[in-house]
């Protein structure tokens, strides 16, 4: 009778644990990004790091400026604790420009939906 207890409280265990570890793998992205202007033009530094459990796929920056919008191809995997930089310029997004002391969204589109950021603009 005691073993058929240890063993029934046993797998209550198991699978509690294992029901916890199964339902809390999370998809989530840290964004750490700055807007830059000065005489020599606009561009946008950011790290996106994969601060939750899965894999996600970046698919595009997207960049929301004064004149608009504009948007980056990354096309790269990040796996748990992985981060990548990306610099967005006038290069990359014609037109590309912001306001110092203003805040702009920026969109990172992934294989896990969608996720937003603000950068703050300064001055160069």
């Amino acid at each position: 009778m005691i073993a058929v207890a240890i063993s029934v409280g046993s797998f209550a265990y198991w699978y509690s644990v294992s029901y916890v570890k199964a339902t809390s793998k999370t998809a989530f992205l840290a964004v750490d990004a700055t807007a830059t202007t000065s005489d020599t033009g606009s561009f946008l530094n950011a790290i996106i790091r994969n601060t939750g459990s899965l894999p996600i796929n970046i698919n595009e920056v997207v960049v929301y400026h004064d004149a608009g919008h504009g948007s980056v191809k990354i096309n790269k995997q990040l796996n748990p604790g992985d981060s990548i930089s990306v610099v967005v310029d006038e290069g990359k997004v014609p037109g590309l420009s912001f306001t110092p002391g203003h805040s702009y969204t920026i969109v990172v589109t992934t294989s896990q939906g969608n996720f937003t950021s603000t950068a703050y603009c300064m001055g160069g």
